[in-house]
């Protein structure tokens, strides 16, 4: 849904305020009675409510007491995903409720930044050093048309999960490490015959998760084929076919036509990708192709469920690329970012937020909140953040960054995200459908909504 620009946005500060002095995290001022307004995701991001509402009351605390006399006011927007998108659109589309700074999905920045009504971020990025860490993936993750509209807070990458259990029923390996898309239906086949009671593969899709679920499964699955190129940058053009994608498609339409999938009931789920990690304490799952947030779900402080030792019973391979070919594994990663409102009331005061959010111990805090991997990437080895998850997982996933594909973060990013569930949909439920017919039905969906221009040949 495209926003209308903003008219314009707050009054001056009342000229009854009183200068109260320089905060210590951005030298900006604040005066009496101003307030900064940040909205969040309340259901969807964090793995609850109750830690999302403490983190940022931990973030009002310390801004509050970094620059006397200003108010930050949370804005928890309940909801999944698309719902968290299409209320956070109504609220930026009037001055009166829109944010001054909000969290998001970095790929759905577009969707604002597109329309105005987001600032670019570049000029005060320079003299970051907690932005100089960040690995170049990420930084482009929220960089759109050569500018910076969102700075990562944490990602999810996505690899296997598979559970030793029941490769050992299979006659599989304790230390799997398949060099190809093949090597994991074998895997599956095994599974399903030595434990038909077992899912074997879990895989997700389906338009009711959102753009979201795209990048959890079709868009892993594009990122290790042999042409993961979703949006040429050069022509400006959608990718709806091409040999990585005809690859992803002959998957999803493999698996389901061999009952080597979880039930579609399951994978088409709106809540499937929180599902997955319920469902592999119990020993159901063969293979699932899970982020990294799987494993902190069993974490005590989480406890959804609690999971007392998965590192035993669970392990984690890499992704192969699809024939083998190099770099020989990739992952696809998505992740939530800090964008600011271009009509921001206070544009110091959002940075002086920033600042205070993007601390280590804050960072830290909310990665292990939401399951992410932190962007910088020495926190990822720090003590506290490894043993949340387990000691393995949380190193592990980590370093599926290096040959990590992020999902364009533009504003016609869910257009294509949802021909992609569609088509993934359709091969799930009727997988004798023939590949050309989806491709076909893809592409004159993207055609007819961003133009024929807009697409690849």
């Amino acid at each position: 849904m495209k926003t209308k620009m903003l008219s314009g946005f707050r009054s001056a500060l009342l000229s009854a305020t009183v200068m109260l002095g320089a905060t210590i995290a951005a030298g900006s001022s604040a005066m009496a009675g101003d307030t900064l307004k940040v909205a969040y995701s309340q259901d969807y991001f964090m793995s609850s409510p109750k830690l999302a509402k403490k983190w940022f009351g931990e973030m009002k605390t310390q801004f509050e007491a970094a620059n006397p006399g200003a108010t930050l006011e949370p804005i928890p927007i309940p909801g999944s995903f698309d719902d968290f998108n299409t209320k956070l659109s109504l609220l930026m589309n009037s001055p009166a409720t829109a944010p001054d700074v909000i969290q998001i999905a970095a790929q759905s920045a577009g969707q604002w930044s597109g329309s105005g009504l987001l600032a670019p971020l570049d000029d005060e990025l320079k003299s970051r050093d907690w932005w100089q860490s960040y690995p170049e993936p990420i930084k482009q993750e929220g960089t759109i048309d050569g500018k910076v509209y969102a700075v990562s807070e944490g990602v999810n990458t996505f690899g296997l999960l598979y559970d030793r259990e029941n490769f050992a029923k299979a006659g599989l390996p304790k230390d799997w490490s398949p060099k190809s898309w093949k090597d994991i239906l074998d895997a599956a086949r095994a599974i399903k015959k030595s434990a038909p009671s077992v899912w074997p593969i879990w895989l997700m899709t389906g338009t009711a998760q959102g753009s979201e679920g795209t990048l959890m499964g079709a868009g892993l699955l594009i990122s290790a084929s042999s042409d993961p190129t979703i949006f040429d940058e050069k022509t400006k053009k959608w990718v709806v076919d091409s040999k990585g994608m005809r690859e992803m498609l002959s998957f999803y339409r493999d698996a389901a036509a061999e009952g080597l999938l979880a039930p579609a009931s399951q994978i088409l789920d709106a809540n499937a990708p929180n599902n997955g990690a319920q469902h592999m304490p119990k020993h159901e799952l063969g293979i699932g192709f899970a982020g990294n947030y799987w494993p902190t779900m069993w974490n005590k402080t989480i406890c959804t469920p609690c999971w007392d030792d998965p590192d035993n019973s669970i392990a984690l391979a890499p992704l192969p690329t699809s024939l083998g070919q190099a770099p020989g594994f990739a992952a696809s990663f998505g992740g939530w970012s800090l964008s600011v409102n271009s009509k921001a009331s206070n544009m110091k005061l959002a940075w002086s937020l920033i600042d205070i959010m993007q601390k280590k111990a804050n960072m830290v805090e909310l990665d292990q909140y939401g399951g992410l991997v932190p962007p910088v990437p020495a926190y990822a080895e720090d003590p506290g953040y490894v043993a949340f998850a387990k000691k393995p997982f949380q190193v592990e996933y980590s370093k599926l960054i290096a040959n990590a594909h992020s999902m364009p973060a533009s504003t016609e990013y869910s257009v294509w995200s949802f021909a992609v569930a569609q088509a993934t949909e359709t091969l799930v439920l009727k997988p004798e459908t023939p590949i050309d017919d989806v491709v076909k039905t893809m592409r004159e969906y993207v055609v007819n909504q961003l133009g024929d221009d807009r697409v690849e040949p």
